[in-house]
C-alpha cells in the first residue's frame, strides 16, 4: 500500500509558493498603476464625447447618439456629451429629452465654455448656451395664443393668472408715471393710484387698460411700428372712450399676460431667428398673431356699446376714469375733453348756450356806421373808416384764436422706427 504522506509533504509547499507568487503578481506596483490608469480613463468619458461631437458635426446622428449614450454611461455629468446630446435631440424632434440634457448642463456646467450651440460661433459659457437653447425649445412648445369658442384669437391664460398679470401691468405703468411727477409736489403713490384704479374700473375694464398699456410699451421699445400702434389703438379706442368711439374688439376685455411676458416672448422669437431655429416667416407669423390677439386692427366682432351715465354720481365716476386714463398716458387732453362733453351732455349739466356769432354782428354794426357817415373832403372820415374796420377784424380774429393757456394735445408716443 502506497503512503501519501511523503507526496502531500511535497505538494503542499509547492501550492503555497505558487499562491504567494500569484498574489505578488496581482499586487505588484506596475499592475496597480495599470489598473488605476484604466479606471481613470473609464471615469472620464471624454473620448466618447469627442467621437459624439465629430459624428454630430458630420451629420451622422445615429453614431452621435451612440457615443453620447456611452459617454454618459461612463460619466452622467460629462458636459460635452450633454451639450451634444441636447443639440442632437433638438434635431431629432425630441424636445423633452433635449430639455433634460440642458437642465443638467445648467446644474453641472460651472464656468466651462463651448462653441457648440452658439449663434456667433465664439466661445460662450455652457450654462448660458443651455439657457438660450431651452428658450428656443419653448418657442415651439408654448401656446401663448389659442382660439376661443367664437374663433377669436385670445391669450392662453387663466382668470386667476390674468388678474395677477393685469394688476402687475397697471402697477408698473403707475409706478413709471409716478416717478415723472415733480418732487416738490404731493402726488399719490403708485400703490394709492392702483387702489383707485381697482375701485373705479371693473375687472373687464382693467383687462382693456392692460392691453393698451402693453401696446404702448411695445411701441416705445420699438417692437412694433408706429403705424401698427396707431391702427390698433384707434380701432379699439372705444374701450377707453366709449361715448365718442366704436366699442373695441370682442376679446378685448379678456385676460391678458403681463407686458414682460409678451416682450420676452417676442425676444425669444428674435433669438430663434438668429439661431435659425425658426424661419423669418415663422417669426413674422407668430409675432403678428400675438399683436392681433392683443388688439386687432380690424375687429370682426365688437363688444356691446356702453350705456351713458344715468345720474350725477355715475357721471362723476366716469369723469374720474378719464383723469386716471390720462395719468396712465393712454388718452390725450383733446380726447378727454371730447369724452367729457358727451358725459355732461347725457346728464344735462354744464350745458352751454349756442355760441353767438359775435364777429358777424359786430361787422354788421361797423358797416352800418360807415354807411351813415356823410362823405367829407377831409381825411377824418377815411381815418374813422380804417379804425373801425381794423377793430372789427381784430375782434373777429381774437374770437377764433386759441387762448394762451389752452392745452394743446400732446403726442401719445414718441416717433419710433422698427426693424420688422
Amino acid at each position: 500500500m502506497v503512503s501519501y504522506k511523503p507526496l502531500c509533504s511535497i505538494l503542499f509547499p509547492v501550492a503555497a509558493a505558487s499562491l504567494l507568487c500569484g498574489c505578488s503578481v496581482f499586487d505588484s506596483p506596475a499592475s496597480k498603476a495599470k489598473s488605476d490608469t484604466r479606471y481613470f480613463w473609464q471615469d472620464d468619458g471624454s473620448g466618447e464625447a469627442n467621437l459624439a461631437t465629430v459624428a454630430y458635426s458630420q451629420g451622422d446622428f445615429d453614431a452621435a447618439e451612440t457615443h453620447v449614450i456611452k459617454a454618459l454611461q461612463i460619466d452622467p455629468r460629462q458636459r460635452q456629451a450633454l451639450m451634444v446630446g441636447g443639440l442632437l435631440y433638438e434635431q431629432l424632434g425630441r424636445p423633452n429629452r433635449a430639455r433634460q440634457y440642458y437642465e443638467d448642463i445648467i446644474i453641472y456646467g460651472g464656468d466651462a465654455t463651448t462653441i457648440l450651440g452658439t449663434s456667433s460661433g465664439t466661445p460662450e459659457k455652457m450654462t448660458d448656451v443651455a439657457k438660450k437653447r431651452l428658450r428656443l425649445i419653448n418657442v415651439h412648445q408654448t401656446k401663448l395664443i389659442v382660439e376661443d369658442e367664437n374663433g377669436e384669437k385670445v391669450f392662453n391664460i387663466s382668470e386667476e393668472g390674468g388678474q395677477k398679470q393685469r394688476r402687475s401691468a397697471i402697477e408698473q405703468a403707475l409706478f413709471r408715471q409716478n416717478k415723472k411727477q415733480q418732487a416738490d409736489q404731493r402726488v399719490p403713490s403708485s400703490a394709492e393710484q392702483l387702489e383707485a384704479v381697482e375701485v373705479l374700473f371693473t375687472p373687464n375694464e382693467q383687462n382693456i387698460i392692460s392691453r393698451f398699456l402693453i401696446l404702448k410699451e411695445l411701441a416705445e421699445k420699438d417692437l412694433i411700428t408706429k403705424e401698427e400702434f396707431l391702427t390698433r389703438r384707434m380701432a379699439n379706442i372705444g374701450g377707453l372712450l366709449p361715448l365718442t368711439n366704436l366699442p373695441p374688439a370682442t376679446a378685448a376685455d379678456k385676460s391678458v399676460p403681463s407686458p414682460d411676458l409678451i416682450i420676452e416672448r417676442i425676444g425669444v422669437l428674435k433669438d430663434a431667428v438668429e439661431a435659425r431655429a425658426i424661419t423669418p416667416q415663422e417669426f413674422s407669423a407668430e409675432r403678428d398673431t400675438i399683436i392681433e390677439a392683443l388688439l386687432p386692427p380690424n375687429p370682426r366682432n365688437r363688444l356691446k356699446r356702453k350705456s351713458p351715465p344715468s345720474d350725477i354720481l355715475e357721471a362723476a365716476k366716469d369723469l374720474r376714469k378719464l383723469e386716471m386714463l390720462q395719468e396712465l398716458g393712454l388718452i390725450t387732453e383733446k380726447e378727454k375733453i371730447k369724452e367729457k362733453k358727451e358725459i355732461e351732455k347725457h346728464i344735462g349739466i354744464n350745458q352751454k348756450a349756442p355760441a353767438e356769432k359775435l364777429p358777424e354782428k359786430k361787422m354788421e354794426v361797423a358797416e352800418t356806421k360807415i354807411e351813415l357817415q356823410a362823405p367829407s373832403e377831409s381825411d377824418n372820415s377815411d381815418t374813422v373808416k380804417t379804425i373801425v374796420i381794423e377793430e372789427v377784424k381784430e375782434e373777429a380774429a381774437s374770437s377764433f384764436a386759441p387762448s394762451k393757456n389752452a392745452i394743446m394735445p400732446e403726442p401719445l408716443i414718441p416717433n419710433v422706427s422698427s426693424p420688422f
